[in-house]
């Protein structure tokens, strides 16, 4: 009779990784083949994708089978895997054939990795309540890695598809009558003047004419911030012959940005607007901003059309740099694959909205960190669509210190949790909650819970830990060998995820592993932010709405840790906890000692690259404290002519 122990899965397992290793080469060759396809979805011949599928299970058929010595041993996952690639390939025929081996091999990974880890937690002889937990946190985990598959084959769709619904590009300048009027809405709040008055230069060189320019300043009460803004309007109306530019000064004015753009909702804009783009007060437009974009809302059910985040003047600092290429893969990658399975969002600027649809969904959240997001789903509730652009129209500023970058972060994690919080019924099936495009709900469920499930997953870590630990003091048993496949399947993992991270920066604009190293270490610095501020969206107290000042170098912090206090604080008892760890090899043994050391160590090195962030934060301030001049020259000057 077939033994089924834990072993049995060894060379299924070590097979579906060598597959996952070969579907990321697979992808980054095909991109590096046509690199004129780079940030397109393929489209390639059917003979190419058979030779792909063929050549991927075989080479890993015979690099398992070698490894172990018993290729025989291989074949049935190996059937099971071409079968399971088949059916992919007849039921979900938008997948490129490295999206449907990737796919494949993901699905069975987590199937075969549950029944591996099921075994191996019998054969560890731990005691009876350890054993329950640590199958009740096995279940937990293939709860989490299920959904969170559902959301990386829309975040990855621009990787593994070839088929799409929508477009990835704008089309040619419209140039039929411009019969779309469009309020463009600038807010600000204690901006620098000259910043402002070259973003509104940008509007004031658009490649269309049908639009007005309404400049709101709220709750500025310098008037030397604010003034030059109100003479520029006019003097850019003088230029263009005509009165595109209206400005606002209103104080005081509740609800932050979203208040502000609500003010120009009710009865402030022009009333036969067709459509309302919104741009920040730092973005600097491109003239086919308009004429490119309209076009899309000749279609009555498109209500959005959102474009990427995009940034200018960081190519010279290390920390900006860092940032960006934090910022990118997010923007060029994920954002417009969650678009074409029907969860487009709006993310505050280079955005046009109808402007029926704006008024029907209610307005602008005054009560929400994420206006501009939250918005998004109460458009698709009420009917509409919406498209997100993999294109650039705009580029703003990076945060100039490491403090004001997490508080942005914060905001755009905690407001996320605020929008499931209050529009949880939203969220439900039909007919419990109305339909919305495609994948909608799951995705913007599992966008919103990302921050509680990461702080759940590291809880449950820790708590698993300790117990394992209540249990050396209180329980005898013996030291627990990590099977040998354990580190050769971490081995080929760290392998496959360098090479998808790699193309990730790659198809997003990068050219260098500095880009992709610095991009990583950015990403980690914000571990401890993203935490906090998903606990903070639970709360239903409000949540202050703290903006990305630009006058920040003045106020950088002399100190890397002036910031970084709970991070430097949690990254040391995380070493501390690795070398307890090392220390309690005798009783847990040596190869589990040093996987839970690792563990801790890895997330000691994140919560590390906070103080490191904020030391490049620093050094960049130091060097661009004296670009600041004509900004403060000209505060200075307006302040003299008024007062």
């Amino acid at each position: 009779m077939f033994d089924f122990s834990r072993s049995t899965f060894d060379s299924s397992l070590l097979f579906l990784a060598f597959v996952g290793l070969i579907a990321a080469w697979l992808m980054a060759r095909t991109f590096r083949v046509d690199p004129s396809q780079q940030g397109q979805p393929q489209d390639r011949p059917a003979i190419d994708e058979a030779v792909e599928l063929a050549g991927a299970s075989t080479t890993a058929l015979l690099a398992a089978g070698l490894l172990f010595g018993d290729v025989v041993s291989v074949l049935p996952i190996y059937a099971l895997f071409l079968a399971t690639a088949a059916f992919a390939c007849y039921f979900v025929p938008r997948l490129s054939m490295p999206g449907t081996i990737w796919l494949t091999a993901e699905t069975l990974g987590i199937a075969v990795g549950a029944l591996w880890t099921h075994h191996f937690i019998a054969e560890a002889e731990f005691p009876r309540w350890i054993e329950q937990l640590a199958n009740l946190g096995l279940f937990g985990s293939i709860a989490m890695f299920t959904v969170g598959l559902s959301s990386r084959v829309a975040r990855e769709a621009l990787l593994t598809h070839h088929l799409w619904r929508l477009p990835t590009a704008a089309p040619a300048p419209f140039s039929a009558e411009q019969r779309f009027k469009v309020s463009i809405q600038l807010p600000c709040y204690a901006e620098p003047p000259e910043v402002v008055k070259e973003t509104m230069n940008r509007l004031a060189a658009l490649h269309y004419d049908n639009y007005e320019v309404c400049v709101i300043d709220n709750n500025t009460q310098d008037e030397a911030l604010w003034r030059p803004l109100e003479a520029h309007c006019a003097l850019l109306n003088k230029r263009l012959g005509r009165e595109h530019f209206r400005f606002f000064h209103v104080a005081p004015l509740p609800g932050a940005k979203a208040g502000a753009l609500n003010y120009l909702l009710d009865g402030q804009m022009a009333d036969d607007a067709d459509l309302i783009a919104v741009i920040d007060a730092d973005y600097y437009s491109r003239p086919d901003f308009l004429s490119r974009l309209v076009a899309f809302f000749d279609d009555p059910a498109i209500g959005y059309v959102q474009t990427p985040h995009d940034y200018r003047d960081y190519e010279n600092s290390d920390y900006l740099s860092a940032c960006y290429w934090e910022y990118m893969p997010n923007n060029k990658i994920d954002m417009p694959g969650v678009s074409e399975y029907g969860g487009a969002f709006t993310i505050g600027t280079m955005c046009i909205l109808r402007t029926e649809a704006l008024r029907k969904a209610g307005g602008w959240a005054e009560w929400c960190l994420t206006e501009d997001s939250e918005v998004s789903v109460r458009l698709r509730a009420v009917g509409y669509e919406g498209i997100y652009l993999g294109e650039t129209f705009g580029r703003g500023l990076i945060p100039d210190t490491f403090d004001d970058y997490k508080k942005q972060r914060f905001r755009w994690t905690a407001g996320p949790v605020q929008q499931l919080r209050r529009h949880w019924r939203l969220f439900l099936p039909a007919p419990l909650a109305p339909a919305m495009p495609g994948w909608t709900k799951v995705l913007e469920v599992l966008r919103c819970i990302y921050p509680v499930q990461t702080l759940l997953g590291l809880a449950s870590a820790f708590a698993g830990t300790c117990a394992l630990g209540f249990a050396l003091a209180t329980d005898n048993f013996e030291p627990i060998d990590i099977p040998n496949v354990s580190w050769l399947l971490m081995m080929v993992g760290a392998v496959t995820w360098w090479i998808r991270t790699s193309l990730r920066y790659q198809l997003s604009g990068s050219t260098s592993v500095k880009d992709v190293l610095h991009g990583e270490i950015a990403r980690m610095s914000l571990t401890y932010v993203v935490l906090l501020a998903g606990v903070a969206g639970l709360s239903k107290r409000p949540l202050a709405w703290r903006r990305t000042p630009k006058f920040a170098l003045e106020a950088a912090d002399p100190s890397p840790f002036a910031s970084t206090v709970p991070e430097t604080v949690l990254g040391g008892a995380h070493v501390l906890l690795t070398i307890g760890a090392l220390l309690l090899a005798p009783a847990l043994g040596f190869e589990m000692a040093l996987l839970i050391a690792f563990g801790f160590a890895t997330m000691a090195f994140r919560f590390f690259c906070a103080p490191y962030m904020a030391a490049m934060a620093i050094r960049h301030a130091r060097q661009e404290i004296g670009t600041s001049g004509p900004v403060a020259a000209d505060v200075t000057a307006v302040r003299e002519a008024t007062t």
